[in-house]
């Protein structure tokens, strides 16, 4: 049966990685790699892993080398009004999501923006799925997710090297929405998770 994929990895260890401040460089690169290791005991271990739930042997995934310059704050935008977005997926199928807020950062000094979804019935779970100049390329194709902690204020920090794949980067039977077309940037995010070679 297909399923749609919001959250890749449990939504608790995700905002206890998140939430770390990353030090000087030797200590961020330590954190991101931390976070990778986690992804790969995750596919490994995990009954919700797309590898053990399709039977397959884990092929490890790749990710970018840590690099904190794509860290980065953002400054949100929320909408007042309750707009409502519909995003293709991976199998011709669509799904509906409120439009949340619009986040505006900047990448090698380029300003950006992106649009923050979020997920219908299901509480406090953002959507904020990304195209750039590396998709189908050095990433995969169809977008990379970016989880986001979202309190009270108005700034947030979007941290690129934690970048993932959704579920159909793996395995097509897997249904994963597409970045709205307002989330495909010029900028390449050589940052996170490249795509996957099975």
């Amino acid at each position: 049966m297909k399923k749609v994929w919001l959250i890749l990895i449990p939504i608790a260890l995700v905002i206890f990685f998140m939430m770390r401040s990353g030090g000087d460089d030797e200590n961020y690169s330590q954190e991101i790699n931390q976070f990778w290791e986690y992804r790969h005991d995750f596919f490994k271990t995990s009954k919700a892993s797309p590898f053990v739930q399709k039977g397959e042997e884990y092929q490890e995934v790749e990710y970018f080398d840590p690099n904190p310059d794509y860290k980065v704050n953002g400054k949100l935008e929320r909408f007042t009004s309750r707009e409502t977005m519909t995003l293709g997926n991976s199998d011709g199928t669509t799904t509906t999501y409120l439009k949340f807020a619009n986040v505006q950062f900047k990448i090698s000094d380029q300003p950006c923006k992106l649009l923050i979804l979020k997920a219908l019935g299901f509480g406090n779970q953002y959507l904020l799925a990304f195209g750039d100049a590396t998709s189908g390329d050095e990433t995969y194709g169809g977008g990379r997710y970016l989880d986001v902690v979202i309190g009270k204020s108005d700034s947030v920090t979007l941290d690129f090297n934690k970048a993932y794949n959704p579920y159909c980067a793996y395995f097509d039977d897997f249904t994963c929405p597409f970045p709205p077309r307002e989330n495909l940037l010029d900028v390449a995010i050589e940052a996170g998770e490249k795509d996957f070679d099975s």
